[in-house]
């Protein structure tokens, strides 16, 4: 009995030594390398702050991002780079935070008293703008976005 199931520990040995690894590649996420560029700062001060959402729920809930970004504005022109986007849907809202307290200021009525802007330059009536606006697709290995805040 124990030469049996010695044979067959063996046996089960031999077959995973022997196995090869199968690749399946439609089941690899392809990634892009992305750019993007706000513009229309109007003064060299503070930081700007980017939310990256991939799903139109998370986007209109303003919660989750794919990823939420803070540079500073040491230019008129700020880029942020993404070396390994997954192709997907996507939309972005950027804000430029003069005062560095992490909030988009506004005034009595919800104004904001800082620039905004939304992938797309899509804009919003009384609110940030749509998802249906404001979202795009990457589906290249490099792909950018410019967006103007203001």
């Amino acid at each position: 009995m124990k030469h049996i199931l010695f044979l067959c520990a063996l046996f089960c040995v031999s077959l995973t030594l022997c196995a090869q690894e199968i690749s399946y590649p439609e089941n690899h996420q392809r990634m892009s390398n992305f750019e993007l560029k706000i513009e229309g700062i109007d003064k060299v001060e503070g930081e700007i702050r980017i939310a990256l959402f991939n799903s139109e729920k998370e986007y209109n809930e303003k919660e989750n991002p794919l990823y939420a970004v803070v540079l500073p504005v040491d230019n008129s022109t700020v880029v942020w780079s993404q070396d390994s986007l997954i192709f997907g849907e996507y939309a972005i809202a950027v804000y430029h935070d003069k005062n560095v307290n992490g909030e988009l200021d506004s005034n009595l009525l919800g104004i904001p008293k800082e620039a905004y802007g939304f992938s797309n330059n899509a804009r919003g009536r009384f609110g940030p703008a749509s998802w249906k606006d404001a979202h795009f697709i990457i589906e290249s290995d490099t792909s950018s976005m410019t967006i103007e805040v203001r």
